[in-house]
């Protein structure tokens, strides 16, 4: 789940449209069965060394503030899987479940696949999760959602904070992510997410509203605009996605992004979102920026005020403009997800009629 930031600056590498690093395995003779790449995190704290993608994995749950023990915390764990030498494909994906022992540690033997000599493990993610605490997850923060830099294959420590009142649901689930294990025990935080996201009512002691104007420590929630289902919908697609935001960098209060990675399925099934609310010549000059960088950039002027789509190998992307609202929004998806531009363009245009429910012009924010 590495992901991009903001498109800036230039030509867009394919991949980075829908958030993801590519890896590109060429595999000679001299390859070895069940190879893996090189996995972006340490194989113990105290070493450079980088870690092994198909473990065995080992640590210790404690609370951040006392350094006691959390046990009986669900342990979450999944490789993605490819195949094939050059032109690689996507093999699906395994998953181990545990929980923490009454000390806190954790156990995840390694993963054993199958003898083929082309299979190989290409991401390894961890979640834990109790209920009363904030999520962990290896790749990222749920302070900034940005990517997180510390774990650890051996030895490593995940510390949980207490879960406090002003914390955000929507943002909490949006942070920790899919899964059957996860989605069962994260069911009770639905309803206070949906009330969050749809300004319906108090959450605990506050009120939260949908797309806030800028200011220091308010994020924009870019999963509001576009869901699975949404895209499932769209595109007629009959698989799962993994949601979570472009980990490049952090949601602020001015910039949200949202990556719905097809689970099992090559990248060109993928969807992303990006969200700027910025100030009015700000907004401007972003999307102007967008007009000038996006490959084969063409106004169509659709969508708000402004809209374009573009066209680099198999992902289309749509951009637009809403001057009113000070937004500017791109979204990416790939041809095998939307088999045209028109497809394309209907998920930014839902996303426009989403903006459009929860920020009714003329309501104070």
């Amino acid at each position: 789940m590495e992901r991009s930031g903001r498109a800036s600056g230039g030509l867009i590498a394919e991949r980075r449209w829908l958030g993801l690093v590519p890896v590109v395995a060429l595999c000679l003779f001299a390859c070895q069965a069940q190879a893996t790449r090189t996995a972006p995190f340490r194989d113990r704290p105290d070493s450079v060394r980088p870690g092994d993608l198909r473990g065995p994995f080992e640590g210790e749950v404690v609370e951040s503030a006392s350094g006691k023990p959390v046990a009986g915390a669900l342990v979450y764990a999944t490789w993605t899987l490819q195949t094939g030498y050059g032109m690689s494909q996507p093999s699906g994906f395994e998953q181990y479940v545990t929980n923490t022992d009454a000390a806190g540690a954790y156990a995840i033997p390694a993963l054993q696949v199958s003898n083929n000599r082309t299979i190989r493990v290409t991401d390894f993610y961890l979640v834990v999760y109790k209920k009363g605490y904030v999520g962990y997850r290896s790749d990222r923060r749920f302070s900034d959602l940005g990517p997180r830099r510390d774990f650890a294959q051996q030895k490593n420590r995940v510390e949980l904070k207490r879960w406090r009142e002003e914390y955000s649901h929507a943002r909490h689930l949006r942070y920790i992510g899919g899964g059957p294990a996860i989605a069962a025990l994260t069911a009770w935080e639905v309803d206070d997410a949906a009330a969050e996201l749809t300004g319906a009512g108090p959450v605990g002691n506050r009120r939260v509203t949908s797309l806030l104007p800028p200011q220091t420590g308010t994020y924009l929630v870019a999963a509001q605009l576009l869901t699975a289902d949404d895209v499932k919908k769209l595109t007629g697609f009959d698989g799962e996605f993994e949601t979570g935001p472009l980990g490049d960098e952090p949601d602020t209060s001015s910039y949200s992004s949202q990556h719905l990675k097809a689970l099992g399925r090559p990248e060109n099934y993928d969807v992303a979102v990006r969200l700027w609310r910025v100030q009015p010549a700000e907004a401007k000059t972003r999307y102007a920026g967008l007009a000038d960088s996006l490959p084969n950039a063409e106004e169509r002027n659709e969508i708000a005020d402004r809209s374009l789509r573009a066209t680099e190998g198999s992902i289309f992307g749509t951009a637009f403009l809403d001057s009113r609202r000070n937004v500017v929004v791109l979204v990416t998806c790939g041809q095998a997800q939307c088999n045209s531009a028109d497809i394309g363009a209907s998920l930014a245009k839902h996303v426009h009629r989403r903006i459009e429910e929860l920020w009714p012009l003329g309501v104070a924010r």
